[in-house]
């Protein structure tokens, strides 16, 4: 079966901004390219890719058009602009002019208001997003849930993928936090233009994490989404802070056994190709 990683990163550290990593962490703090992407993957049918931003600059977004512009594997950019300055608007426009640049991701998960998100300055951003029709990557945490619904709802016409599962607390949860989270995305399940990725689960989890702590919440987000609204996604390199490119793929793999190979397809192919519009 051929696969399309519906979410990777390409980083250099040299580059000086990268303000979330830690300086001192030898998996993450060092530079990623496109070279070992192809390495780490070789023992499966990697079709094609979708690069997504890891710093909040324009020369993140630069650097990974760049990329994607001498690369036939990267077919989508998801990059960055600056909801809290006017002007990028311009800058937007400009990106889009790029064909494989296909969405935007504010950080939201690194800015410390909560609600950040419901400016109301941003929605000239959200119209000019659908309006070039591009799409909305949602990165934040479980609290970040009834605002990201409200904006979901709000623009019934903005494709919107909730990255990571929102990220629950899988590594020591309890009940309530696993209720909280599960209650945050059910709502989703009424909004056709909410997907959602199924990536960054292991990162989530403790260092000696099994398939049955996962399983909870993939089985939750297969219920909610069904198989023609999740998109798989490596989430690499940030995944080999706990296994590496083809364990999370073989795990990821095993939490969907239960499917058809169509229902499988869709997730590990085919809605990559729907929800980002990529031009393959």
């Amino acid at each position: 079966m051929q696969i399309i990683d519906a979410h990777h990163h390409f980083w250099d550290p040299s580059r000086e901004d990268y303000s979330w990593m830690p300086q001192d962490n030898k998996i993450l703090n060092r530079k990623y390219d496109l070279e070992e992407l192809s390495k780490d993957s070789r023992s499966i049918d990697l079709y094609k890719t979708v690069l997504v931003q890891a710093a909040a600059t324009n020369a993140e977004t630069e650097y990974m058009l760049n990329i994607a512009e001498n690369s036939d594997l990267v077919s989508g950019v998801v990059g960055w602009v600056n909801f809290e300055d006017p002007n990028q608007l311009k800058q937007l426009k400009t990106f889009t002019k790029n064909p494989k640049f296909v969405g935007v991701r504010p950080m939201i998960q690194d800015i410390t208001d909560e609600n950040w998100v419901l400016n109301k300055d941003f929605d000239i951003f959200f119209k000019t997003i659908i309006d070039l029709d591009l799409s909305f990557d949602a990165l934040g945490f479980p609290l970040h849930l009834d605002n990201f619904y409200i904006i979901a709802s709000k623009y019934p016409s903005l494709r919107f993928v909730i990255d990571h599962l929102m990220k629950p607390k899988i590594c020591n949860n309890d009940q309530k936090e696993f209720d909280h989270w599960m209650n945050g995305m059910n709502k989703f399940s009424n909004l056709d233009n909410v997907y959602c990725k199924f990536s960054g689960m292991v990162t989530e989890a403790c260092k000696n994490w099994t398939e049955d702590d996962l399983k909870h919440y993939t089985n939750e987000i297969l219920r909610i989404f069904t198989d023609k609204k999740i998109l798989w996604g490596s989430d690499w390199p940030v995944c080999n802070l706990r296994t590496d490119y083809i364990g999370w793929f073989n795990t990821a793999q095993n939490l969907t056994n239960n499917l058809s190979l169509d229902q499988k397809q869709n997730i590990f192919y085919e809605n990559a190709i729907k929800f980002y519009k990529l031009k393959i």
